[in-house]
This record gives structure tokens, sequence and C-alpha cells, in this order.
């Protein structure tokens, strides 16, 4: 029996820092806005980082839900399922995740710049679901994208995994030995977000569940699967027929 490949839920990751909380940025090699440049992406509101006001009323909204979740903890707790809130990292690029958060950096031309819109939720539909798919035998990493009919709104869902019919199909696809490192970036909640290297030097920074990220960050860290290279056809009939 076949093995299916493995596929995970994966978005561009945004930034928790209440400076960039929620927002990300898309940048070239000398930290140049590049959205505009992006062939057929949707617009948006250009990236800005909080000043004071903006930062003063993240945490005052991170406070307030914090106060309104506290019964419903104590009550979990004395029922012996402790809730532990999501715990952020340790900052390691504070230029890439306070004063600034981009999730695409890339040169023209570079691999990174030919990845989907549909992997920032901003621009796509709240129903719409993309995933990585790894470990094809033809050496392809590809991103596909679906309709999920279990989402309830932009924020529940009443499920998951169910997909429309005919929704899904293959958005972008790379050979698997282009990617040349994958790691998890410790300032995400819960370690979630990790960054992709390409070999021409771009990256990005994506994000799964927990589990996800360290299951994708396993499998692109290991050394690209070898492709089998197809004999020519006159030298495929010569074998064939000795």
């Amino acid at each position: 029996m076949v093995e299916e490949p493995a596929r995970y839920r994966v978005e561009f990751a945004s930034g928790t820092a209440a400076s960039v909380e929620k927002r990300r940025s898309f940048r070239d090699l000398e930290r140049n806005d590049i959205e505009p440049d992006l062939p057929g992406w949707p617009s948006r509101p250009p990236f800005r980082v909080r000043g004071f006001l903006g930062k003063l009323g993240v945490h005052v909204r991170s406070v307030t839900i914090r106060l309104l979740l506290l019964p419903l903890i104590i009550i979990a707790d004395a029922l012996g399922s402790p809730v532990s809130p999501e715990k952020r990292g340790e900052l390691e690029e504070r230029e890439n995740e306070i004063d600034d958060f981009p999730v695409m950096w890339a040169g023209e031309g570079e691999t990174a710049r030919t990845l989907p819109w549909q992997l920032d939720p901003s621009r796509r539909s709240w129903r719409t679901v993309t995933e990585i798919e790894l470990a094809e035998p033809d050496g392809l990493v590809r991103i596909w994208s679906y309709e999920d009919t279990a989402r309830g709104s932009r924020f529940v869902s009443w499920g998951g995994g169910q997909k429309a019919s005919g929704s899904e199909t293959v958005l972008w696809s790379v050979p698997r030995k282009e990617i040349v490192g994958a790691q998890i970036k410790r300032f995400s909640m819960a370690e979630s977000d990790f960054k992709v290297s390409f070999r021409d030097g771009s990256w990005a920074r994506l994000t799964s569940s927990p589990h996800g990220a360290k299951r994708i960050v396993a499998l692109l860290g290991q050394e690209p699967p070898e492709v089998a290279p197809r004999l020519p056809w006159r030298e495929s009939s010569a074998h064939g027929s000795s």
C-alpha cells in the first residue's frame, strides 16, 4: 500500500510582539517593501510598526482577555485539567521580530517571491485552508488550498478537514532540492513559527500548529531525496531488449 504524502496546514506567520502583532511585511534584500511588486497579489494597507499608543492598546486588550479567561482557567484547574496559556520563546532577531516582521525575504526573481498570496490570511477568504505537502516521490514540495466547509466563521471552526467539492487545487510547487534548510523560530507562540530557506538565499517565515511546525522542520531538515534520472529512450530500449 502506497503511503500518502504528509500534509500540514501552513500560512505566513504573524507578529506576536505588541509593535507588530497580527502584522507581517514582505521585503527585498535592502528591506524595501515588495508587496506592490508581487504580481497578482490583492492589495492591502501598507505595513506599519505600531507606535506607543498602538502598542498600549495591544497590551490593554491582552490583559482584558486574560482577566476574562481567568475564571475558566480556575475552573479547569479545579476539575483536574489545568490550562496553561501558550508561551512565547526568547527573542532571536529584534530587527525581524519587533522592529519589523518580514515573512518573505527575497531579491528580484528569487524563489520566496513565488510563494502564493493565499498563504496570507489577511488576503484570502476565511474559509480557505492552505497546506504544505512533503515527501513526494517526484521530489517536489507543494502548497495546496481548499475551501473548508466546517469553518463556522473567521474565528470559530465547527470541526475541520471537510473540503468543499472541487475546491482543492495546487497553488505552488518547487523541487525539494531548492530548499536548503528549515528551523523553528522560538519567538512565536508555542514555537509554531518556522523559517524555510531556499538555495538562492531567499527565505520565508511560515506558521503551523506546534506539532506541524516540528514535523515540517524535521522533514525539510533532511537531505533532499534523490530522484532516479530517467534513461534516454534509446538506452532504455537497448536495456529492455538485452
